[in-house]
């Protein structure tokens, strides 16, 4: 039976050191304090187990009972085996609670550990009666036996009573402590009983067992705690990307609902909407809100910004199905049905928005323009924005003060080309540029890098994108200088992220075919890059590719020395121009964006989903990582993750947004990670 008891012994101490290397592992990789001190808790019981060891093999020696030796190693097998049960109950804790211990709590666990341990050992040690041996195994065995117990008791109470979740793990390892504290409570008994009748037949039959029932219930412990953690993290995860979605979804200034929020209430009525049903879209802007930036400057004018909004907010809950601010000084409207009777609402609003505005004690005098658009099932979002944008835009050219509605062929100012053009070129001189950021996500729900996306921060006409200016930008010769400028702020965009989440510090640049053939672009990025103190491998320039196409020798110099230099190249919009499958070997290209057509092409769905599954493979194969864009809901993201393609891009996911908004995307990523 002592062969049976030492082999039991050692397979105990490897299955209890395996189990703790696993938790340690897990600690490590997910930084959770309660793993740490499960891992300390196996380690204790495996220096429990062959402190055991050594205490047989000692007993054949039959050494003084007073010896140091026996005493230290006495000692050791308390202070292990109490403080296995001290830190598997701190773990638990710690996890139920979602707080860590303190050191100080901690160093007070190992005194009391210690001072128990060392009653113990010297308890009764210089006396020689049976009666006093009985008492000694009492306090050192079955005392440990009833406190084990009852802590794996309480343990197993205490995590039903605080944590509800119905997980999984948490139901193994609430079963393991019960039938673990059950077994050694049981024990602590029969040692009371040995005690106090002088012997137990039963205590002799199921002691040389228990090592063996060791031996079962610590994996399955072990595995309980495995697989309560990572159902734990997983519903951190989701709870972190619900989080990321809500941000996405609401304006950072204002905290009314954004562009994001928007576009999910246009795509759920249009799934659901019959084709005869009906709604309205406004737009409000204020008046030459460039005037009271320009008087009061950029703060006063946020001011005014949500001041705005909480009216906005009071004038419309519950008379409007939805109600937010789009961009700028612009807020949208979306009123139920089309008609006399809606658009008289729609402009009673715009005169009720239009009152003066008192700011501690000042006051302003706005007045609102306002445009409307009929919204159908089948019309697209960006168009009902854009004509919605067209009417409100003519409002305030033909006077303001007044509410447009959208009519096929709206003309603007005729001189609009040529004011337009003057304001323009007055914009890089008044430093009128912004940037948006608009985040690419991996499989995984965090942020892998940002996309630079330029806007005109218009002093009448708002926020404009690029299809409003960029080709203007072009046929003004100054499209080489504006992709200068956007590469050197991306670049101080990314030191400046370096010390909030430097593993999602990273930003990809659009590139023109002019500034990859003409623009002295290595130059360039390479002064941005030492000027900053970045790496190049923080920088991916981005050009579509019938750029790469355009000039193919100019432009394969120009990529392979940007390539060696050691900033990353990706070929954007793929599948739109040449698409021969030789450029993808011919330029020293790191990323593959495939174009939005792609996702949301339904009527050519199961081709495109055919044409994507032959060419990931193949770029993945070539050392190539693959975007896909547009991705505008939960269906086509399922889709394309089908597909193993290694990140997403698309208004589903994120909206492009501020450096503010984009700083607190990447608070919350650096969150999620860790």
């Amino acid at each position: 039976m002592g062969d049976f008891f030492s082999v039991t012994l050692i397979f105990q101490a490897i299955s209890s050191v395996l189990i703790g290397w696993l938790l340690l592992h897990f600690a490590k990789l997910y930084q959770r304090n309660y793993l740490f001190y499960w891992s300390i808790s196996f380690f204790c019981l495996n220096l429990y187990l062959i402190a055991v060891y050594i205490s047989l093999q000692l007993s054949t020696l039959q050494l003084d009972p007073s010896s140091w030796l026996r005493l230290g190693i006495l000692f050791l097998v308390s202070l292990a085996g109490y403080l296995q049960i001290a830190f598997l109950m701190t773990g638990t804790i710690s996890l139920v609670r979602g707080a860590n211990i303190t050191n100080k709590i901690l160093f007070r666990v190992l005194v009391i550990c210690i001072l128990i341990a060392a009653s113990i050992t010297l308890f009764k040690n210089w006396t020689d009666s049976s009666a006093d041996a009985n008492l000694r195994y009492l306090v050192r065995i079955g005392l440990r036996y009833v406190i084990a117990g009852l802590a794996c008791f309480g343990t197993a109470i205490y995590i039903l009573r605080a944590d509800a979740n119905p997980l999984l793990g948490k139901k193994l390892v609430t079963i393991g402590f019960f039938v673990y504290g059950f077994e050694m409570a049981f024990l602590g008994w029969l040692t009371l009983e040995n005690y106090i009748f002088g012997e137990s037949a039963v205590l002799l039959i199921l002691a040389p067992y228990h090592g063996l029932f060791e031996l079962l219930i610590y994996p399955f412990i072990g595995v309980g705690l495995v697989v309560w953690l990572l159902e734990v993290e997983r519903m951190r995860r989701q709870q972190s990307f619900e989080k990321l979605q809500n941000l996405n979804q609401t304006d950072g200034l204002t905290g009314l609902p954004g562009q994001r929020a928007l576009h999910k209430h246009l795509q759920t009525w249009q799934q659901m909407a019959q084709p005869l049903n009906r709604l309205t879209l406004t737009l409000m802007g204020i008046d030459q809100m460039q005037r009271f930036n320009d008087a009061e400057g950029i703060k006063k004018g946020d001011e005014i910004i949500t001041t705005l909004a909480k009216r906005l907010e009071f004038l419309c809950i519950g008379g409007y199905r939805f109600f937010g601010r789009l961009h700028g000084d612009v807020f949208v409207i979306i009123s139920s049905g089309y008609g006399d009777e809606q658009l008289e609402k729609v402009q009673k609003l715009r005169r009720s928005f239009s009152r003066p505005l008192k700011i501690k004690n000042k006051t302003y005098h706005l007045e609102v323009s306002a445009g409307s658009t009929e919204i159908t099932p089948n019309t697209s979002i960006d168009t009902l924005l854009h004509q919605a944008s067209q009417a409100l835009q003519l409002a305030k050219q033909t006077g303001g003060k007044q509410h447009q509605i959208y009519q096929p062929g709206i003309r603007l100012s005729l001189n609009t080309d040529l004011i337009f053009e003057n304001e323009l070129r007055a914009a890089f001189k008044r430093d009128q540029f912004e940037i948006y950021y608009q985040p690419i996500w991996s499989t995984t729900n965090t942020i892998l890098c940002f996309e630079a996306l330029i806007r005109w921060n218009h002093p009448k006409k708002g926020l404009l994108t690029p299809n409003a200016f960029l080709t203007l930008v072009q046929d003004l010769g100054l499209m080489i200088e504006l992709d200068h400028w956007v590469a050197r702020q991306a670049i101080k965009q990314i030191r400046a992220w370096q010390f909030i989440n430097p593993g999602s510090a990273k930003i990809t640049v659009n590139v023109s075919a002019e500034t990859v053939q003409n623009g002295n672009l290595v130059a360039h990025i390479k002064n941005c890059l030492a000027t900053e103190k970045v790496k190049p491998s923080n920088l991916t320039l981005e050009i579509t590719e019938n750029t790469a196409m355009h000039n193919i020798e100019s432009g394969k110099n120009t990529l392979t020395e940007l390539s060696k230099l050691g900033t990353h190249i990706a070929i954007d919009d793929f599948g739109t121009g040449y698409s021969s499958l030789n450029y993808l070997k011919a330029f020293p290209s790191d990323v593959i964006k495939f174009d939005r057509s792609f996702v949301a092409d339904k009527k050519n769905q199961e081709i495109n989903l055919e044409i994507l599954k032959s060419l990931v493979p193949l770029c993945h194969r070539l050392d190539k990582k693959v975007v896909i864009e547009g991705i505008e809901d939960k269906g086509q993201l399922e889709a394309m993750q089908q597909l193993h393609i290694d990140a997403f891009q698309g208004y589903y996911l994120s909206y492009p947004v501020t450096v503010k908004e984009a700083q607190k995307l990447l608070l919350m990523s650096k969150k999620q990670q860790t």
